[in-house]
């Protein structure tokens, strides 16, 4: 008898056998004005990468990652009771607390599963309604940007930036988690420009990580960022424009946040900002309204993250390099060709496996994750940074650690005392 995906004229399934295709050498411009402003090094072996190779969907393929434990990980957010235990962070109502917080973003996953669609992680998010007939004319790109971000403010979004669109971000490939086979990503050629919003996630929580609690943080983010980008397309389909909007699917989101201004990349793999340090969720929309883009901003990160060695030291499975930017090459689940500091997503999600939830110790102990919720805490962090993103960084460090900056909390004190955001 045939195997089950020729009987039902199915794609094969990924596996050992059968891996992802690769782009081999990416055929399009290697670079672009921008590569200095944004800190990219890219390499002639530069590759695009195929998100059959994300951790998280080799968890469902891969036999080297997948095991029960990922498995469980993933079920847990449907399953009540799984992965709870007595210890504190991971008891009923912590796992209650993540779980609730992700029912946005788990919406928008369910309502095209018949279309074997994961909209927000494995495919775009699908359109509420067509673009409108005719379009709105635009005779000021600049004044076009101001005004879509003051509509994405109301929609939600704590920081919104306008780049081009470019193609080295977007996947070659997209998996499909039923078929468990790869298929087309979408095509976003046509649609010249990129806008990338960052949803800011609960401080206080992320203080708890690691726990089931602190996991409330990142559904939150997904949750919320998933409407913002939903409405945001909308609005600029009801103008009679295109727009595809995209979480974690489609393309990457840490190179366009850097292009749109929003930050700077940092050790441990994320988008460092000004506002927030890395304690955001990005989204995006690819678009054919004419916009104006912003430019890239530096404010010293790279220079105090060469110092910085705070997230690798904190890191348990030694997921985060603790040496200089080099585009280490750990496993298929790494992009190829770019000089940067690579994060061993393998370690890293075994870890997540291991624990039944989230981590994130990385954004709790980054000095750039603060909370100023005082006058003068906010004076302080301003002077902080300034310090942070000069010659006297190595003072910036002392005083992080001094001040007992980036240190857990209990989950059990974030329920006691009840402090908020």
């Amino acid at each position: 008898m045939p195997p089950e995906h020729l009987r039902r004229n199915m794609p094969e399934p990924l596996s050992a056998d059968n891996p992802p295709t690769l782009e081999a050498r990416f055929d399009g411009p290697l670079h672009r004005p921008d590569d200095a402003e944004c800190g990219f090094e890219i390499e002639p072996a530069f590759q695009r990468f195929n998100a059959c190779n994300d951790t998280f969907a080799r968890a469902q393929w891969d036999e080297t990652v997948r095991s029960e434990k990922a498995l469980d990980w993933f079920r847990s957010m449907f399953t009540h009771g799984l992965g709870v235990r007595k210890t504190e962070g991971y008891r009923t109502k912590d796992f209650a607390m993540r779980n609730a917080a992700w029912v946005g973003a788990n919406l928008l996953i369910e309502r095209r599963l018949k279309d074997e669609r994961h909209d927000g992680f494995l495919d775009d998010l699908a359109p509420y309604a067509p673009p409108a007939p005719t379009r709105e004319p635009v005779d000021d790109p600049a004044e076009m940007a101001a005004e879509l971000k003051q509509a994405a403010r109301i929609f939600g979004a704590d920081l919104i930036g306008i780049t081009s669109t470019d193609l080295r971000w977007h996947y070659t490939k997209r998996f499909n988690a039923r078929t468990r086979a790869e298929k087309e990503n979408v095509d976003c050629e046509a649609l010249p420009h990129c806008i990338v919003i960052g949803t800011e996630m609960p401080g206080k929580v992320i203080q708890t990580m690691p726990s089931a609690l602190g996991g409330t943080a990142a559904g939150y983010g997904y949750s919320k960022d998933g409407l913002t980008l939903m409405s945001l397309a909308q609005f600029i389909r009801n103008l009679g424009y295109n727009a595809v909007a995209s979480l974690n699917d489609t393309a990457q989101c840490v190179p366009y946040a850097i292009q749109a201004g929003l930050g700077e990349y940092g050790r441990h793999g994320l988008v460092i900002t000004p506002e927030f340090g890395p304690r955001l969720r990005f989204g995006k929309i690819f678009t054919d309204l004419p916009l104006a883009h912003d430019r890239p901003k530096t404010f010293g990160v790279k220079e105090f993250c060469d110092l910085c060695r705070k997230c690798s030291d904190a890191c348990p499975p030694k997921a985060i390099p603790d040496g200089p930017p080099d585009g280490a090459y750990h496993n298929a689940s790494n992009f190829v060709g770019i000089r940067k500091w690579n994060v061993d997503g393998e370690k890293c999600f075994r870890f997540w496996a291991n624990q039944g939830t989230e981590c994130g110790i990385c954004i709790r102990v980054c000095p750039y994750n603060k909370l100023p919720e005082t006058t003068l805490g906010r004076v302080y962090f301003r002077l902080w940074k300034r310090l942070a993103g000069g010659p006297f960084r190595r003072m910036a460090l002392w005083l992080d650690n001094a001040l007992g900056y980036g240190r857990r909390y209990k989950p059990d004190w974030w329920w006691k005392n009840r402090p908020g955001w």
